[in-house]
Parts: C-alpha cells; sequence; structure tokens
C-alpha cells in the first residue's frame, strides 16, 4: 500500500545508496534497455523489477494482485508481463495514487488492468482469482498483518503464491548510520519479525531469496 510508505522508502533510499557508487551499476536486464522515467530511474536500479517479477513466478495470461500499488512502479510491469490474456488488480488505500493508474491506463489505452480501493484491513480482492499476490515495502505498514494476510489468502486460487519483498535490517545495518537506526524501528524490518507475521496469519515461506541489496523476498503458500 502507497499507505505513506512512499516517502519512506525515498527516505531509506537517499540514506543508504547515496554514498555507494555500486548501487547505482544497473541489473542487467534485457526486458529493460529504454530510457526510464527521471522518478523511478533510481529505484530501479536497487528495486530489479524485471527480476522480482521473475523471481515471483509471474507468466503471460496470470491473475495477478500489486497490493501496495501505490501510482503503478510494479503494476504496469506486470501488466506487460501478464499480457492482454491476464490481469493486473491494482489495490491501495490511497485513492489519489490510484488515481494516476486509472489516468495512465486512460490515456496509453491498457485494458488489463483493475483498480481497488482497499481497506487498511482488507484489500478487498476478489475471492480465488489471483495466482500471485505481490506486496511489496507494504507488510511493515499495515496494522494488522494477521488479518490481513487472511484476507489475502482467500483471493489466492489453490496453489496461489503470496509474494513479500520487504526491507531487511541485517542487511541495512552496515549502511545504516547508526545514530538513524533506532532499535524499535530496526525491529519492524528484522527476519525474525517478517517470519512471525507471515507464519502468524498461517502462511508459510517456501523459499527467500536474497539478490536484492536491502530487501529480502519473500515466497509463500497458505498452509491447508
Amino acid at each position: 500500500m502507497r499507505m505513506r510508505f512512499k516517502s519512506l522508502a525515498w527516505i531509506m533510499f537517499f540514506i543508504l545508496f547515496a554514498s555507494f557508487p555500486w548501487a547505482f551499476q544497473p541489473y542487467q536486464e534485457h526486458e529493460h534497455q529504454q530510457p526510464l522515467p527521471d522518478r523511478h530511474r533510481d529505484r530501479w536500479y536497487w528495486q530489479m523489477p524485471h527480476r522480482v517479477i521473475d523471481e515471483a513466478g509471474i507468466k503471460p495470461g496470470m491473475t495477478v494482485a500489486d497490493v501496495g500499488a501505490g501510482d503503478g512502479y510494479f503494476t504496469f510491469r506486470l501488466a506487460e508481463r501478464v499480457g492482454p490474456e491476464g490481469r493486473v488488480y491494482a489495490n491501495d488505500i490511497d485513492n489519489r495514487a490510484l488515481q494516476v493508474v486509472r489516468d495512465k491506463c486512460s490515456e496509453e489505452d491498457i485494458r488489463n488492468i483493475t483498480v481497488i480501493l482497499g481497506k487498511e484491513d482488507d484489500p478487498l480482492l476478489p475471492e480465488k482469482s489471483m495466482d500471485v499476490v505481490l506486496m511489496v515495502n507494504v507488510i511493515h505498514l499495515v496494522k494488522n498483518p494477521t488479518l490481513f494476510l487472511k484476507k489475502i489468502d482467500k483471493s489466492l486460487k489453490p496453489g496461489g503464491t503470496l509474494v513479500i519483498v520487504q526491507w531487511d535490517a541485517e542487511k541495512m545495518d552496515s549502511e545504516m548510520q547508526p545514530e538513524r537506526w533506532d532499535p524499535v524501528d530496526r525491529a519492524r524490518y528484522t527476519l525474525r519479525t517478517n517470519l512471525r507475521k507471515i507464519y502468524d496469519a498461517d502462511f508459510e515461506v517456501v523459499w527467500i531469496k536474497e539478490f536484492l541489496p536491502m530487501q529480502r523476498v519473500y515466497i509463500c503458500q497458505y498452509k491447508r
């Protein structure tokens, strides 16, 4: 959910990455050779969006939810990946951000995106419809993650996958200035905290992927 995370994400980026030249070496992805919009260029270097989509197992024809879509950073990439036979549900509680998605869909005649204004405790996704639900830098902002993730389970098809991409405290430790790294705040991003939230909602982690420099990718399925 954009849910006020956008400013936090950019603040963390500039603190963590501004002085590290390795952060500005692009991941070599054949899918993204065209010039990037200025406001997203730096994020592309460390977020590796196309690789995230690859590692999430998202393929043409799938139905996918981008929970916490904001103004569509992942949404439009997902729409391109699933193609005209697939569908992307762009969910957020920030209607102004979602309006950016609606406007771009209208301007560019993008027809495989459905926008959903959700609630803080419920993304309001259609039941048993999603092959993959993607949540990027969102779970720490959800007030009741157990309830929220259980709502997501109801939206998944049998065998569907929840993919959580989340800031990771252990990875950020070496870059974070100690005076900026409050212990209480740090605890929100630890591996232990993330796993507890996932397992408390009766999901299990089937894979943790470590390719991102400051985040972990949790591939999850519901425990039946």
